[in-house]
């Protein structure tokens, strides 16, 4: 039952699961991209939809996380719970032990002040889980409004510059743009001028100052919501991250609480933990406890 701490946060969770679910995730929001365009588009920093998916997967993250401390907790009290059938725990206080059943009640009552903590933070975790997806779906629903808009006028000016788009490839290109400029690693903000530069050389138009000015003016409303939809992501991811702190917290309190347990009973002279239930009771426990934490 070793627990490391160590380890970064997505690398192993992310290479077997997240391409799919980031897939699942935009396909909820109804943001369809190009299969070819689909890695570089979740894995890469500059992309916008990397940043958009955050989120859900955080959230994702957050549940599995969650589940390993109740696994722990569910496994704790199951060691309370053949002990309290042996009768152990019943001896009288002149009985051999006496100390070491009392430092077990006391941490059977911290276990359940825990669990109580425990069920609150699972609530919240819901709560996040469901405000999150109703502010990103109706922020995606933006986008993609405002992404048509922009493709329109777009295609206008293309037009007039002998660059024969149509309006659904422009929105490609677009997301195309989104992909592979749409976030400015520093700051994490929008970077207005690197998606400029690079949607003037996918439409084909001349890179001169007036046309640099034209596309910001044509681009205004999209980078307006952009940077909504953004803000909000930095917001919500923050909201999930404290989930994140407190769902290890719990992991490791429940983990702690199980060896401590564990050392007590070893030291009662006439009770032992069943060797074969006990196996049966940590057969939850198979899973990588580095999800969820943070490189040292």
């Amino acid at each position: 039952m070793d627990e490391k701490l160590t380890g970064d946060e997505f690398s192993k969770w992310f290479s077997t699961y997240g391409l799919i679910t980031s897939q699942r995730i935009l396909g909820h929001y109804k943001i369809s991209i190009p299969q070819k365009e689909l890695i570089p588009a979740i894995k890469s920093a500059t992309s916008f939809y990397h940043h958009l998916v955050q989120v859900p997967l955080k959230n994702v993250l957050n549940g599995i996380v969650l589940q390993q401390a109740n696994d722990y907790h569910i496994y704790v009290q199951k060691l309370f719970i053949d002990y309290l059938l042996s009768g152990e725990s019943g001896k009288p206080p002149e009985a051999q032990g006496a100390a070491t059943r009392e430092s077990l009640e006391n941490e059977r009552k911290a276990l359940v002040s825990l669990g109580e903590q425990f069920n609150q933070k699972q609530l919240d975790h819901e709560a996040v889980i469901g405000t999150s997806q109703k502010i990103l779906i109706k922020l995606s629903t933006d986008l993609k409004e405002s992404m048509a808009n922009s493709a329109n006028s777009l295609h206008h000016l293309t037009t007039r510059n002998n660059s024969d788009f149509t309006k659904e490839q422009i929105v490609t290109i677009l997301t195309r743009t989104l992909i592979e400029a749409g976030i400015e690693l520093k700051s994490q903000n929008i970077d207005k001028n690197l998606f400029i530069d690079k949607a003037i050389d996918l439409l084909h138009l001349s890179k001169t100052e007036g046309m640099k000015e034209k596309l910001n003016e044509l681009l205004n409303e999209f980078f307006n919501v952009l940077s909504k939809v953004n803000e909000q992501i930095s917001e919500l991811f923050n909201t999930a991250n404290s989930i994140t702190e407190s769902a290890r917290a719990f992991r490791s309190q429940f983990y702690q609480a199980a060896l401590r347990v564990i050392e007590l009973m070893k030291l009662l002279p006439e009770y032992k933990i069943d060797p074969e239930q006990d196996m049966i009771n940590r057969e939850a426990l198979h899973f990588d406890k580095t999800i969820g934490e943070t490189q040292q």
